[in-house]
């Protein structure tokens, strides 16, 4: 597969600042940048321009203070390509969006019945989608109602660029060419899917295989690609080898130091790069209410250059702030 040409390769530095109205502000993390002097809902041709290379330079943006209808959201992420629709639940849900391409996120029930879907419970580690060939690109999440700040449900995320350029050498060796068999039966509440079949054996699983080093097509760095820990196994390895090899990975991918955690405020709309981060939610107070709106794109399906060991390092995790 050939990597298509790109702005963050040939850039020396990560974009901030102002252009025009509109000022890029990179996040006190190793990833994201605040975007301000944007209103999402008057997205032009400039403002989207914009908006996408700051998305491939710092893999996650934040715009505070939006009001979104799902009609705006979904006419911002068409600019990011095709969509990618939600998977079918089997539970009952207590109301239905106008829109197919917007999921709804929310631990408030009507009737005993979930307006949304995983609740107030912990969310772990995940890329979106990796259950599939073609996983998900970027993703977007609006907040309508949040809990009180101190009462949890922040979402957390891990620069997967940084974890693959910080990887010990006897590591990045041992993972060129591996590839990781990801898991189709279980999502990211530990929950059995509609319609899936469990079995003890990882291995013996029908998930697609994807390389544990993942190539960006727009911007030809590397990254890790874990998808999540549970029932994944590593190929060609027994079980125990693999499970040593995955815990070492996840060990190392999710330390803090690759990170950002997002305290949520209504009206704030998250956007980021699924291809390259991982995030998670931990749980929170049930009697909290958090209604979020997300929708996502098809992103592409995983793989590793020819000439991985030597691609450069994404400039987003060696900013220095």
């Amino acid at each position: 597969m050939t990597v298509a040409s790109s702005a963050v390769r040939d850039t020396p530095a990560v974009i901030r600042g102002r252009v025009g109205d509109i000022e890029i502000i990179p996040l006190p993390a190793a990833m994201g940048a605040e975007i301000r002097g944007l209103d999402l809902r008057k997205l032009d041709d400039r403002g989207f321009d914009i908006l996408h290379r700051a998305y491939l330079d710092h893999l996650l943006l934040l715009v505070r203070g939006q009001k979104l209808s799902d009609a705006d959201m979904v006419a911002v992420a068409r600019r990011f390509g095709e969509f990618e629709l939600p998977p079918v639940t089997a539970e009952k849900v207590a109301h239905h969006v106008e829109h197919p391409e917007i999921t709804v996120v929310s631990n408030v029930r009507v009737g005993g019945a979930p307006i949304g879907e995983l609740g107030d419970g912990e969310v772990i580690w995940h890329s979106d989608y990796s259950f599939r060939r073609v996983i998900a690109g970027m993703r977007m999440l609006h907040a309508l109602e949040v809990p009180p700040e101190g009462a949890g449900a922040n979402t957390e995320f891990r620069n997967m660029y940084a974890a693959w350029d910080t990887l010990p050498e006897s590591l990045k060796k041992r993972v060129l060419g591996a590839t990781i068999k990801h898991d189709t039966a279980y999502d990211t509440n530990r929950k059995l899917r509609h319609g899936a079949v469990a079995v003890d054996d990882p291995r013996l699983g029908d998930g697609p295989d994807h390389p544990v080093v993942s190539t960006h097509p727009d911007s030809g760095c590397n990254s890790l690609f874990l998808g999540r820990r549970p029932r994944h196994v590593v190929n060609g390895c027994t079980l125990e080898e693999s499970d040593a090899l995955l815990d070492a990975l996840w060990a190392h991918a999710t330390q803090p130091q690759f990170g950002y955690t997002h305290v949520w405020r209504e009206g704030d709309t998250v956007l980021w790069d699924n291809r390259c981060t991982i995030h998670r939610r931990g749980a929170f107070n049930p009697a909290a209410r958090r209604v979020m709106h997300a929708t996502q794109v098809r992103g592409h399906q995983p793989f590793e250059a020819p000439d991985a060991a030597a691609r450069p390092p994404h400039p987003r995790g060696q900013l220095q702030l």
